[in-house]
């Protein structure tokens, strides 16, 4: 089990994303709709680690209010997992991504942080699909590859803890500015 700090998106770009995800499914491609927790959502993983503690929580809230942030992807990444892929939309590290991510990491005091969500390690993504194999990882890429997306915005933080099945929202939704 893995707790996490995500960035949850405005409509607008949830419902691109959303609409990248009915691609893959309408091609009868692994997607992340498939993913049938009433929490799943489109996000940005800033953190992960094997407990994260309601403790931490008033400084996250802090740290996220710096909300609304401004978004921009750079195209398709591909993480080979043991004999399959995932395919994501990379988001770019701008500087306000990167002063968010450093604020977080800096109220959390963790044992067993994911090593790919710490400051150096870190890319930020739009998970599309999990388990891809080879040739679907090619079709997939071909269904989405071409959609530009429209401007996109982080707008509320939330803290997922994996024991009690629970989201904590740490930063109001708000228009983007």
């Amino acid at each position: 089990m893995t707790d996490s700090v995500e960035l949850l998106l405005d409509p607008v770009a949830q419902n691109a994303v959303l609409e990248d995800w009915k691609a893959l499914e309408d091609t009868g491609l692994p997607n992340s709709s498939r993913h049938a927790s009433w929490s799943n959502s489109p996000h940005i993983t800033l953190a992960a680690a094997a407990r994260i503690d309601a403790e931490h929580d008033a400084g996250l809230a802090a740290a996220a209010q710096a909300l609304p942030i401004a978004l921009a992807t750079a195209g398709l990444l591909v993480f080979p997992t043991r004999n399959k892929f995932v395919l994501a939309r990379q988001v770019v590290c701008s500087p306000a991504m990167m002063e968010l991510h450093r604020r977080i990491w800096a109220v959390l005091a963790v044992a067993h942080p994911v090593p790919t969500t710490m400051a150096g390690q870190w890319t930020p993504h739009l998970t599309l699909a999990r388990g891809l194999t080879a040739e679907e990882l090619a079709r997939a890429a071909a269904a989405i590859s071409r959609r530009e997306l429209p401007p996109l915005h982080a707008v509320a933080a939330r803290r997922w803890d994996s024991v009690g099945k629970a989201v904590v929202l740490l930063a109001p939704r708000a228009d983007p500015a």
